[in-house]
């Protein structure tokens, strides 16, 4: 479980295509960050496990099956490639953000983004269409592993409005027209329709 409040960013070194799947060498800023090989880490809002890691654990490594790829935008990284890391919540740790699982959903894509006032940027984002349902003005959405409110949903878009301390921490600051980026949405969502289905079909 996560919560969509980006530890810090990290950077792909080395890709390694490996059985079925490609293994992905990560550096980041962390310095002794308690990693272990088997923890969950979420790569741009993807549960991953971490297989191997430094002494100091500024340096990682996780492997991505053909099907993840084929689900998330990993598959569009590259050597240098920026990427948005959260650990796994700890158990009394403070909860911030809201209730991620790292299970994307699809793949969302950038329409437009535009600076409104000094250093915040407006987005607005094209939602799969089998996802629409699930927003809601005000309601949150991860992208890229990034808890955001949105601000306001047209046409199967939504609006949202990036601080400078989010554009700061993340990978938000290199998104751009066209780009995919990865979507989970709020899983209270997800169950409010499963119950309100099971609830019609009893």
């Amino acid at each position: 479980m996560f919560t969509g409040l980006v530890e810090t960013l990290g950077k792909v070194i080395k890709i390694e295509p490996i059985d079925s799947g490609i293994q992905f060498t990560i550096e980041t800023e962390w310095e002794n960050p308690d990693l272990k090989i088997g923890d969950s880490i979420a790569i741009n809002g993807a549960c991953m496990t971490v297989t191997e890691f430094s002494d100091l654990g500024n340096l990682f490594k996780f492997y991505a099956s053909f099907k993840s790829l084929e689900l998330t935008n990993l598959s569009r990284l590259g050597e240098g490639s920026p990427v948005n890391l959260e650990r796994a919540m700890a158990l009394g740790q403070r909860f911030g953000g809201h209730m991620v699982q790292g299970h994307v959903d699809g793949m969302a894509k950038v329409i437009t983004r535009k600076q409104i006032e000094a250093e915040v940027e407006e987005f607005w984002v094209e939602i799969p269409k089998d996802l629409q349902r699930y927003f809601v003005k005000k309601g949150s959405v991860t992208l890229d592993g990034i808890s955001l409110t949105v601000v306001d949903v047209k046409d199967g878009n939504i609006q949202l409005i990036l601080i400078p301390e989010t554009m700061e921490k993340t990978n938000a600051n290199t998104w751009k027209k066209d780009q995919k980026l990865n979507v989970e949405v709020d899983v209270l969502a997800k169950y409010i329709e499963n119950y309100l289905e099971q609830r019609s079909g009893s």
